[in-house]
């Protein structure tokens, strides 16, 4: 970009108090392909921090943070199937994550260990993982990778110790620490995904310095810091992506009206739209932009952020309006996302499914995911301790073999079961180890990673007494007959 248009002036395009007001409307973007959405990794407590690359194939990549383990991990797609691994467990690593591939498809991971409040990188150099630390001077916040024309590695990060903003960088000798803002406000959530990018071999920052939103870009000589809009809430997860005329796209959650805000300059002037204002919306905001130039934006809502309830979103701009697609709504999910665009223009997103701790990811593809799963039937109450069979089944409408994953309501999720046959009835055991009343859920995979929408709940209950003192009741459904109705119907 040149440096004439790097100054832009701010012009507020408008800033209205709830989302209806900008005639969003909840459709698919515009083509024929069904979102196939996917657990990557669900082994632990997995899926918080996630950041996404698409490589040459479209293939996602994604770095991650297992928290129950406190490891850095990385997942990518094969073709067929995904595949993960531990990247670094020394520390408390992991926590965040920010990953580019460089023009070989390999990836780059910057994240800290958030024990000794170190700045830490690692990469793939086809053979290997390299780790390296990169300022051990008190760094911690969210960060932002991007990978230069001679694949070294740009890192923006937070000094949370000063509350400044720094840069990182490989000279192709060694590593290059700077100060980029010492106002003393950046703080944890000052810099979101993508928040850096290089253009004709020079930095460009987007960041939140408390309540401003700040635009940084380096040239020869020195830093320059524009403040693009002032807020009377924080401004939080700056997400930026520079466009085909290296102009740039800034998206962010501010936290004045807890909304979802989109700022652009077009080469004069900055220009700023509130995307989304009803309820809680926008956290971990993130940005890409597809061949035309229009934003895409991942997020997740919630009417509260001290509601358990979070639904994954994303927003798009089709060229006359912003268009709203809930992703993932059932349970606690969404957040720690991340989002790119494919060579079609398809977006791929990555989030956190919180009930479980699970990575997951959601794309579009020509693949038919299962039908919705029938609710589970068996065993309505039982002992502790004590194995309990339940059946299920669904279809497939491509005819593809299917996977199960039943989750039994006390924290347990189980492996995924299989495969079976379309169609075909699956019988699974589980015991509870506590009392109590629990809600049986179970979803189905096909081969392809596509997952069907979590079946309706069946109610068990593990009482500390039998309701018939010492009599086993098993119920199936029809296939009992106590003579009440009224003792059959609370069974069923």
């Amino acid at each position: 970009m040149n440096e004439k248009n790097i100054v832009c002036f701010v012009a507020i395009l408008f800033v209205l108090p709830a989302a209806s007001s900008l005639h969003i409307s909840k459709i698919n973007a515009n083509n024929d392909l069904n979102w196939s959405v996917e657990t990557v990794d669900y082994i632990g407590d997995v899926g918080r921090y996630t950041s996404l690359a698409l490589d040459s194939n479209d293939y996602p990549h994604i770095s991650y943070c297992d928290i129950g383990n406190a490891d850095l991990k990385y997942a990518y797609w094969d073709g067929n199937e995904w595949k993960n691994e531990i990247v670094d467990s020394h520390g408390t690593v992991g926590i965040p994550t920010a990953i580019a591939l460089d023009s070989k498809g390999n990836p780059h991971i910057a994240y800290h260990d958030f024990g000794k409040k170190y700045l830490k990188y690692a990469y793939w150099d086809g053979d290997q993982w390299n780790i390296e630390t990169i300022d051990s001077k008190g760094m911690l916040g969210h960060l932002a990778i991007a990978i230069d024309s001679n694949d070294y590695a740009h890192i923006a990060y937070c000094d949370s110790r000063n509350g400044y903003l720094k840069h990182a960088y490989w000279d192709g000798d060694q590593w290059v620490n700077e100060t980029v803002d010492p106002d003393g406000n950046v703080s944890w959530f000052s810099v979101g995904a993508h928040a850096i990018a290089i253009k004709d071999g020079h930095p460009y920052i987007a960041y939140g310095c408390g309540n401003e939103l700040r635009y940084a870009y380096k040239d020869k000589v020195q830093w320059h810091i524009e403040t693009i809009l002032t807020e009377a809430g924080e401004i939080r997860y700056t997400s930026m992506k520079m466009d085909s005329k290296g102009y740039p796209h800034i998206c962010f959650h501010g936290m004045e009206n807890y909304d979802l805000k989109y700022v652009y300059c077009d080469g004069t002037q900055w220009k700023i739209e509130t995307v989304l204002s009803e309820g809680y919306i926008g956290g971990a905001c993130a940005l890409a932009l597809d061949s035309n130039d229009y934003p895409h934006i991942a997020c997740y809502r919630t009417d509260s952020p001290d509601e358990n309830d979070r639904d994954q979103e994303y927003v798009y701009w089709d060229g006359a309006q912003w268009n709203e697609k809930v992703i993932d709504s059932e349970g606690f999910v969404g957040g720690c996302c991340d989002i790119a665009i494919d060579s079609n223009d398809n977006p791929v997103l990555s989030y956190c499914y919180w009930e479980h701790l699970d990575l997951k990811c959601a794309r579009k593809t020509a693949n038919n995911p299962p039908e919705k799963t029938v609710k589970p039937t068996g065993w309505r109450i039982g002992k502790t301790g004590k194995n309990y069979s339940y059946t299920t089944s669904t279809s497939d409408i491509d005819d593809e073999q299917i996977y199960y994953m039943f989750d039994w309501g006390d924290g347990q999720c189980s492996d995924w079961f299989g495969p079976y046959n379309t169609g075909e009835k699956i019988k699974v055991s589980h015991s509870w180890k506590k009392q109590g009343n629990y809600l049986i859920r179970v979803k189905a995979r096909d081969i392809h990673y596509s997952e069907s929408k979590w079946s309706d709940p069946l109610s068990v209950s593990m009482p500390r007494t039998f309701p018939l003192k010492n009599w086993e009741i098993k119920v199936r459904d029809s296939l009992i007959t106590l003579g009440s109705g009224k003792l059959l119907n609370f069974f069923l």
